[in-house]
């Protein structure tokens, strides 16, 4: 008999959890596992990537990531009425709660959500915060995976202590997706230490190689390309990204750096490109449901982050063989091996700049760092720690 798995996520819009989230579907013998994927609305590009053999069960919360004033008219006309409340409740309640309200706002969505009927083998909540929450306390299962990508050592305000242990006892198993993140988690609740297991966000080699060659993205510019795909908030150093771009083009390097995904700094660094005069250098792509074929072609990939878990693009970028350079943070220490698989480069300009800058002019270098990385099984690894949890 199939054992019954339930995977459960906000969304599927193309950030790292959800391209590994769609990578480990896609790594399951189906002849082994009947698999439900539960999401909280059914947003995102990457529909079209879930296996066949999963079963997409209807959105828990209908616009959960739509904003308000788009959202109310469309639950008002369907008449879905606690869902209007829980959109305006939820917001109004964190705004008077500690950080961002994580914990005001599961108080109202516990209210509204409904339960699972349906009795697991496995239920795996892939994500952080409400979707650990939900599976803990809305399903039944005989085994509770919930994952953490959180660095609690970092105090940000979604963190809620309280309501973190009583998830994390509920659960079998804590996921976490570099050591880094499970030391300090393991600090602030050494209780829960003997559930915690390291699993790497995995990708999928093979999709990812198809879908580089869709397209030549660059057309007749033979140029220096660099590429980034990070979500454009501050903490992935997408400005620092920017001012060491303007750095390189003032010491007379012709490159274009292209920018892809969406994000909160989308107007403010397109204002400050325009005042730098680099709209035909730094290139903001937005979103890109295939970025692979930009990754593919690029001469180098960087990933200029100040805080990460696992990076999923950086993996991306290293299944294609490209050189990669990131910041020298402990989960990039982890990650990539300094001039083996990448570069590693503190994480300001005139370091950042000068790392690309030697790049450029070292071809050798880039070369060796491509050969380095063929035949990488660093992701069927991942996927089979994974599988042995299912199994154990």
């Amino acid at each position: 008999m199939k054992k019954k798995l339930l995977f459960v996520a906000l969304y599927l819009q193309t950030g790292g959890v959800e391209k590994s989230l769609i990578s480990l579907l896609s790594n399951l013998d189906y002849a082994k596992y009947e698999v439900d994927l539960l999401l909280f609305d059914h947003s995102g590009m990457l529909f079209k990537h879930v296996p066949r053999e999963v079963n997409i069960l209807p959105p828990l919360f209908e616009t959960f990531s739509t904003p308000i004033t788009l959202a109310l008219p469309q639950l008002i006309r369907k008449k879905k009425f606690l869902l209007v409340a829980g959109k305006v409740l939820a917001p109004s309640v964190a705004l008077f709660s500690k950080g961002v309200g994580t914990g005001a706002r599961w108080a109202v969505y516990k209210r509204i959500l409904p339960s699972v009927n349906k009795e697991y083998d496995v239920a795996v909540s892939y994500l952080d915060f409400f979707t650990n929450y939900y599976v803990a306390q809305k399903v039944k299962a005989k085994k509770k995976i919930v994952y953490n990508h959180m660095d609690y050592a970092s105090k940000v305000g979604w963190q809620q202590p309280t309501l973190e242990r009583k998830t994390f006892e509920q659960s079998n198993y804590i996921v976490t997706v570099a050591e880094s993140s499970k030391q300090s988690l393991v600090t602030a609740f050494p209780e829960i230490k003997h559930k915690i297991r390291v699993i790497h966000n995995s990708v999928s080699p093979r999709m990812i190689k198809e879908l580089s060659e869709a397209f030549e993205p660059y057309g007749s510019f033979h140029g220096f390309t660099i590429v980034t795909v990070a979500r454009l908030v501050k903490e992935k150093g997408v400005l620092l990204a920017l001012e060491t771009c303007k750095k390189i083009v003032k010491a007379g390097k012709p490159i274009r750096w292209y920018l892809i995904g969406g994000g909160d700094l989308y107007e403010e660094l397109k204002k400050r490109i325009q005042q730098e005069e680099l709209e035909e250098v730094f290139i903001m792509l937005g979103e890109k449901d295939n970025p692979y074929p930009y990754m593919a072609h690029c001469d180098v990939y960087v990933q200029p982050s100040f805080t990460e878990a696992h990076c999923v693009a950086v993996e991306e970028a290293l299944v294609l063989a490209k050189p990669v350079v990131v910041t020298n943070i402990p989960p990039f220490q982890e990650q990539i091996n300094d001039r083996v698989t990448g570069i590693l480069s503190e994480p300001n300009v005139e370091a950042l700049a000068s790392t690309l800058q030697a790049l450029i002019k070292d071809r050798s270098l880039r070369e060796r760092l491509t050969i380095q990385l063929q035949d990488n099984q660093r992701n069927q690894e991942e996927v089979h720690k994974f599988i042995q949890l299912l199994e154990t």
